[in-house]
């Protein structure tokens, strides 16, 4: 008798999420190596720290487990799970800008690169910088705005500025 649990990659994050609520850890799990690479990048551009970004990443998986009888499954999870990490990633402690070493002027590596972007991320206002993040991970500006508190038009607008402000601190033109 073949006693491993079934494979459940197959199933979508609602379906993964209707049997975590039924109790289920082998959908937690499926759910956790499913999304925490990608939030974990999200996280890291948003604290500016591997270390905190980890932090925030199990804060985020510890909310969902907790919340998770919260999560309405007719609903799509991407959103309710970006809108858990970017409340861990706020609750991060911020990263101290001047922490990034200036750029090398002969040859920029990709970690100069990264680290010049957040740099530049972290000159926006925490809001702002959360709604960019947002926008980058693929969620339109409107649905980023709800995420951050914000309506449609006021998201378009900042996020039009923390664009311009990203811009101008990298010298992009």
């Amino acid at each position: 008798m073949n006693t491993a649990a079934p494979s459940l990659t197959h199933l979508s994050d609602e379906a993964l999420m209707r049997r975590v609520q039924g109790g289920d850890p082998a959908a937690y799990d499926t759910l956790y190596r499913r999304w925490s690479p990608r939030l974990h990048a999200f996280l890291h551009r948003r604290t500016g720290s591997l270390a905190l970004a980890e932090e925030a990443l199990q804060e985020t998986f510890l909310r969902v487990h907790r919340f998770c009888l919260r999560y309405d499954a007719t609903r799509p999870f991407k959103p309710w799970l970006y809108e858990i990490a970017t409340n861990a990633g706020h609750d991060a402690r911020e990263p101290q800008a001047r922490s990034f070493a200036p750029p090398p002027v002969s040859h920029p590596d990709p970690a100069w690169v990264r680290d010049a972007l957040v740099k530049a991320l972290h000159v926006l206002d925490p809001q702002d910088r959360r709604l960019f993040l947002l926008v980058v991970e693929g969620f339109d500006a409107a649905t980023a705005g709800r995420m951050v508190g914000l309506n449609p038009s006021t998201a378009r607008t900042r996020l039009q500025r923390a664009r311009a402000r990203i811009q101008e601190s990298l010298d992009v033109r």
